[in-house]
């Protein structure tokens, strides 16, 4: 198929994507899309041409050849449209993950940070920890300081939970928060270890994976995208596991010289 023909499938996509769901007659095409009778006369014919459209007794329908189009087309425009929605986190993760599906994402809850709400990205992440039984993850950034009680009641209460970190941001996190730290420690629930090389957030909850996409220049969490579509929780957790296996035990009881071992 030459570009041509290429960008007319997309430029006929709403078309395609009208008949695929049933045939329809001209004026039907035309309340659907929104267009003129010329219009339709028009598409219906390089359709038509172009083997995907024929018509029956004033109705248009798809040939075989048009549903399986119609099919690739509707997957085509649904990616492009969900790596417009991922751009923070692809420009985060693209040259990181090269192998990356977008498709996994297509049904992602995207929580962006806004002028009048730059808490909203840290306030969904903190809602997922509130509904999960374990949570599994890595960060490039220690737990904001208003929501490290609500993390220490729940590691406290029996929430599973490994969590990795760069060293500072480990060592960070045990001296800001010593008496919180040996509490979770202690309740046997929490593990964690340090990794040199982070560049962006992943959480693996019971059902649900998420990924941060932070500032370079602030280090602030600019977007969250999180979701439970089983091919994109096996993928980070493909992720996790082995940035968890790569990493070095950290001792958590507060001392003077904080490090890993």
């Amino acid at each position: 198929m030459d570009t041509t023909a290429f960008i007319t499938l997309v430029r006929r996509a709403p078309a395609l994507a009208a008949l695929r769901e049933q045939p329809l007659d001209r004026r039907d095409l035309e309340t659907c899309l929104d267009v003129s009778k010329p219009t339709v006369h028009r598409l219906t014919r390089t359709l038509s041409e172009m083997g995907l459209v024929e018509r029956s007794n004033g109705v248009f329908a798809l040939t075989g050849l048009g549903k399986a189009v119609a099919d690739m087309v509707a997957e085509f425009t649904r990616n492009v449209e969900t790596a417009y929605r991922l751009t923070p986190l692809l420009e985060t993760i693209q040259d990181r993950y090269p192998a990356f599906d977008v498709a996994a994402f297509a049904d992602a809850t995207v929580t962006t940070a806004e002028p009048s709400d730059p808490y909203r990205p840290v306030q969904r992440y903190y809602s997922l920890i509130e509904e999960t039984r374990v949570l599994r993850g890595f960060d490039t950034t220690t737990l904001s300081p208003q929501h490290i009680d609500a993390v220490h009641r729940r590691v406290c209460d029996g929430m599973e939970t490994e969590l990795v970190y760069p060293p500072a941001v480990a060592a960070h996190l045990l001296s800001a928060h010593p008496e919180q730290m040996a509490e979770m420690v202690e309740s046997g629930s929490l593990d964690v270890r340090v990794h040199a090389d982070i560049s962006h957030g992943l959480a693996l909850f019971d059902e649900r994976v998420g990924i941060g996409s932070y500032c370079q220049t602030t280090g602030a969490l600019q977007a969250f995208i999180d979701t439970d579509e089983p091919a994109a929780y096996e993928w980070a957790e493909t992720i996790y596991d082995a940035y968890w296996t790569e990493a070095e035990r950290f001792e958590m009881h507060p001392s003077p010289s904080l490090r890993p071992v």
